[in-house]
């Protein structure tokens, strides 16, 4: 923990006058006066940097506060098979058959530190709550916001988690995007969060995502996607002696317009089912499963892969694809700061005729994750995980991965 001792300036300064200052110690006692509204959740996914660290400072006058955080993360992965995406080992990019081809490699990264700023300021009956964290995670190792976002009572505006998904079900993993079949996708949204009824929490959102569809290989339409309809998703959540458990809907449209205009919309729908079982304080078992069509973009293992919709060469339109994936982990800890959690997942398409061969089929993985906590704020992650991917006509393709993280929240 950060002990921080700010010296501000508290009075204006004149020739002839004496300077002013004043001392502000930002203790434990004030973080705690600066909580969050109740009513307004905020999600936390495993490797998220804990709510002790950080550098806190608070006004003079005490109604604002604002949090400095920061992670250096260094990550070194072998894999036994050349994978064009380093940053997750991700089952849709197993190369199968013959190019399934053993070639051992070594890579580095620090691309998952994190910067961000969280502020608090203290209104008449609540507070207002923002927050900004970045990483170096993104396309080709390009620096991205993760989360942005402000909330006020029920209201939230921003980017941050998909009502979509439940990161309170994910293990924790050195593969930040969690095992196979996961849905970890953050949007910019405008969400709704309202009061508990029969002790359940339940949320609406109107959320922005990217449609997913390989127009690029039908240059001779000249199509492209645009969304003319926000996603509605909406969730509802249940805490209990024995864990949590989610249930999360969405309906979504991708549009697709050519080079005449004409407008062309395919809709979509999908549920997930999602949660943690709490056997004992040692033993924990968490899940997600989802199903849906023309929602794969959604799903980890799908980003960016356009497996919303195949094209039909037939009709010369897209038609929806159904998905499906899910997750099971199972976690121990070994003593309080030694823990692990064996993962299996798999992501499902369900193929169209029309489809070539060596279109995506399904894939699976097995992961083992074991953390320790080496000093407060330092921790060191190992993993091994192993995927196998089948295309549509069965031919098939296996790979493998030994990734060490290393970090340090501050």
């Amino acid at each position: 923990m950060v002990s921080v001792v700010l010296i501000s300036i508290s009075g204006k300064v004149f020739s002839q006058k004496k300077d002013t200052t004043q001392t502000v110690v930002s203790s434990i006692g004030d973080r705690e006066n600066f909580k969050i509204d109740t009513i307004v959740q905020q999600e936390e996914s495993p490797l998220d940097i804990s709510k002790d660290r950080g550098l806190f400072i608070t006004d003079s006058d005490g109604k604002m506060q604002l949090r400095i955080v920061g992670s250096v993360r260094f990550s070194a992965m072998y894999d036994m098979v050349e994978m064009p995406i380093k940053s997750t080992f991700n089952t849709y990019y197993i190369p199968t058959g013959n190019d399934n081809i053993k070639i051992p490699n070594y890579y580095n990264s620090l691309n998952q530190s994190r910067l961000g700023f969280e502020v608090t300021r203290k209104l008449a009956n609540t507070k207002v709550f923002v927050r900004l964290e970045t990483d170096f995670n993104g396309l080709n190792g390009q620096y991205r916001i993760r989360h942005a976002y402000g909330q006020i009572a029920n209201l939230l505006v921003g980017q941050t988690w998909s009502l979509f998904s439940n990161v309170s079900s994910l293990p924790p993993t050195v593969d930040g995007s969690g095992p196979t079949g996961s849905v970890t996708l953050r949007t910019p949204q405008i969400r709704y969060r309202g009061k508990k009824f029969k002790g359940m929490d339940w949320s609406v959102a109107l959320e922005y995502s990217q449609p997913d569809l390989n127009v690029q290989e039908e240059d001779t339409l000249n199509l492209q996607t645009v969304q003319m309809i926000p996603d509605f998703t909406g969730r509802i959540q249940r805490e209990g002696l024995l864990g949590q458990v989610q249930l999360s809907v969405i309906a979504t449209t991708i549009t697709t317009k050519d080079v005449n205009s004409k407008i062309s919309n395919m809709f979509g729908l999908g549920s997930s089912l999602s949660g943690t079982i709490d056997f004992t304080k040692k033993h924990k078992l968490l899940y997600q499963l989802t199903w849906g069509r023309s929602i794969s973009h959604y799903i980890t293992t799908f980003s960016g892969t356009g497996q919303d919709a195949a094209f039909n060469p037939a009709t010369n339109k897209f038609e929806s694809l159904t998905s499906y994936s899910g997750f099971l982990s199972y976690g121990f800890n070994w003593r309080k700061d030694i823990s692990t959690n064996l993962s299996i997942g798999s992501a499902n398409q369900a193929n169209k005729t029309f489809q070539p061969d060596d279109a995506y089929k399904n894939s699976i993985s097995f992961s083992v994750d074991t953390f320790w906590r080496v000093i407060e704020g330092a921790r060191i992650g190992l993993e091994y995980v192993y995927g196998q991917r089948w295309d549509k006509d069965g031919t098939t393709g296996v790979a493998s991965r030994v990734w060490l993280l290393f970090y340090y929240d501050f």
